[in-house]
């Protein structure tokens, strides 16, 4: 039977904006010995599917210094400290699209990448999203709003237009929990 690991310490090695890079000391159970590890500890993420009164999703394209390339997907970001995270979509389809709609329902949760982070990522699905203001990026956002048929994620997918793993997750919850909208089937 598996047994959790005991931290034996942690040091903060970088601080940015986005996340804090720790170094951490545990003590295997199976061995007993002394092994490091790297962690991002990160805000919780949310991703959004925001679909419009004519049943089309709103996604996003954007330029991802990570890959440094332009890369569609669903709106998504960091909730802020506190933030429910219902609040925290629901601000982010208004920051990043200029839309709003009804109260954004939760779909599911995933750990992004628990081999080295600490977060969480939770999918919403928003409906009855409709442009009611300007966009109101951050400094660090450069966002072309992109309608999209729901009939059409399938072939986007398939092709790689949409390769980012948080956007196909949060299809997946829509697939699971929303079948009536699953242009999958």
């Amino acid at each position: 039977m598996l047994r959790p690991w005991t931290i034996l310490d942690e040091e903060e090695l970088a601080s940015s904006r986005i996340f804090r890079l720790y170094r951490d000391t545990a003590r295997s159970p199976r061995t007993g010995e002394t092994v490091t590890f790297s962690r991002i500890s990160a805000p919780h993420w949310v991703t959004v599917m925001p679909i419009t009164t004519e049943g089309e999703m709103v996604l996003v394209r954007q330029w991802r210094p990570g890959v440094r390339d332009f890369t569609l997907e669903v709106v998504g970001g960091l909730c802020e400290p506190g933030e429910d995270p219902a609040v925290g979509a629901a601000r982010e389809v208004r920051e990043e699209t200029g839309y709003e709609g009804d109260a954004p329902v939760e779909m599911g949760i995933v750990h992004p990448n628990p081999a080295v982070q600490d977060n969480t990522c939770r999918s919403f699905l928003m409906e009855n999203c409709r442009p009611t203001a300007a966009q109101d990026m951050d400094p660090g956002e450069d966002i072309e709003i992109v309608v999209t048929p729901l009939a059409d994620l399938p072939r986007l997918v398939a092709d790689g237009t949409i390769m980012h793993t948080l956007a196909l997750s949060a299809f997946w919850w829509l697939r699971t929990k929303r079948p009536d909208l699953d242009p999958w089937k």
